[in-house]
């Protein structure tokens, strides 16, 4: 019976993707693309940022060339609804590997180089537009559901017209057996904002900060029992991770039957991705290596989906993309570039989204960079720096002064270390990284600094 129902899911997957394979050769038309595009000039945002959820913990497959890019074990049936309706990206990167980090340079749309790990981080975050203030100086009506972070409300929370106020950065334990990790309560604010923004004929923004699956586990009860009774896989075998899993996918599900009620599905965009990859002894990345804290893959690499108007059905990009892209793509789908800062490192996800997976991502240098000064005590979280340019990726550990190159497109499991057989390229990004860091003003660990305890809101 268990190997029947899991024989039943991954054929239903493999029909899903192959049926949205098959529409997006034959069933849209340039002509239908393009009107889909001109129709919707002033989208809705729906963006629904995971907690710790790792790059292969979906059962949407993030590499179509990459076994285990899916999980063998949970299941996602309405993530898959957005997967189905849009774009994959194989490539997209969180801002940091921790909560705080991330979501600050998600919120900036700049480096945690520049607005967590800088001796000007004050000055900068003061000074830094955030996405709050863009979308609703953009006319849009906007909301704020779950885990906040950067910090209390005078670090522009004022910026949405709804939110849940300075939740800190807290695990969602909220201790409801009827609302695990709060994810009933999140989606039953983010309906109640929909309907009276839709009411109130006004497009909007809305961010869905979701606590699950950070740790502790939580899921209902009958979720748990069901769960317990299935078969691990090979790959993920906790039943209450599964459990939590469905509970936040049934609540993302509820949120996309909304905008089919509202009639305004076709007109907004559904953005799904987490902050970072999950904590490796908790619950595997693999194929990905290691896990949250760490620059590696399976800290930083994360699932990203994007359905929305113009964006091909059933299609993946595996353009390399990164959380801090998120800023200046809202502004172009509302409207708002001129608005914008010049300033912001990321680029405008757009032309990949109308262009098929395709396009090119504009940015003010053509590497990326992330920096991990601050360790949380975790001696597995050391702290480092990581550069990718082209196929190559560049890793220094600041505890040895270690550096690391691996051909990450052909190796993204990172088993091949070429640093020793290609000298110069190891030369030229790390030239390319100091100067960055340097530029930025970021602060540089000493050999020392490998565990100097707890950063604030790095959970």
């Amino acid at each position: 019976m268990l190997v029947s129902r899991d024989s039943i899911h991954l054929n239903r997957q493999a029909a899903v993707f192959l049926a949205i394979g098959l529409a997006s050769i034959n069933g849209f038309t340039s002509n239908a693309f393009a009107q889909s595009v001109a129709g919707h000039s002033r989208p809705n945002i729906v963006f629904i940022l995971a907690d710790d959820q790792g790059w292969n913990h979906l059962s949407v497959p993030m590499h179509d060339g990459i076994p285990g890019s899916a999980s063998d074990y949970f299941r996602t049936p309405n993530i898959e609804r957005i997967a189905a309706a849009g774009m994959r990206f194989s490539s997209a990167y969180a801002g940091a590997p921790m909560c705080g980090p991330s979501r600050a340079a998600l919120h900036f749309g700049k480096s945690a180089a520049q607005v967590m790990y800088s001796e000007s981080a004050d000055e900068v975050q003061a000074e830094s537009m955030t996405i709050g203030e863009l979308m609703q100086s953009a006319g849009y009506a906007t909301a704020h559901f779950g885990k906040w972070w950067p910090g209390p409300p005078d670090t522009n929370l004022q910026f949405y017209d709804n939110s849940d106020g300075a939740a800190r950065n807290d695990d969602g334990n909220v201790n409801d057996p009827a609302n695990p990790k709060d994810i009933f309560g999140i989606t039953e604010r983010a309906v109640a904002f929909m309907e009276a923004s839709v009411g109130a004929g006004k497009p909007f923004y809305m961010q869905l900060s979701h606590y699950a699956p950070h740790l502790d586990f939580h899921a209902l009860a009958e979720t748990i029992e069901q769960w317990q009774g299935i078969g691990p896989g090979e790959i993920h075998t906790d039943p209450v991770y599964a459990a939590m899993t469905e509970n936040l996918d049934t609540g993302i599900g509820r949120v996309l039957d909304k905008l089919q009620d509202l009639g305004i599905e076709e007109s907004t965009y559904v953005i799904y991705t987490s902050d970072h990859g999950q904590t490796a002894n908790l619950s595997t990345n693999f194929p990905l290596t290691r896990g949250k804290g760490t620059l590696w893959e399976g800290g930083m690499r994360v699932p990203f989906i994007v359905s929305g108007p113009g964006v091909m059905p059933g299609t993946i990009s595996d353009s390399r993309v990164v959380l801090v892209d998120l800023l200046p793509t809202f502004a172009e789908l509302a409207g708002a570039t001129e608005s914008a800062p010049d300033d912001l490192e990321g680029g405008s996800l757009v032309p990949l989204l109308h262009g098929r997976g395709g396009g090119e991502v504009r940015r003010a240098r053509e590497e990326l960079v992330f920096h991990y000064a601050r360790p949380s005590g975790n001696p597995e979280f050391r702290a480092s720096s990581s550069i990718y340019l082209e196929s190559y990726k560049l890793l220094k550990f600041y505890d040895t002064g270690e550096l690391l190159l691996f051909d990450i497109v052909e190796d993204p499991r990172e088993q091949h270390e070429l640093a020793d057989r290609m000298p110069a390229i190891v030369e030229e990004l790390h030239m390319r990284l100091t100067g960055y860091l340097d530029e930025v003003n970021a602060t540089i660990p000493g050999p020392s600094a490998s565990a100097p305890g707890a950063l604030p809101g790095a959970s």
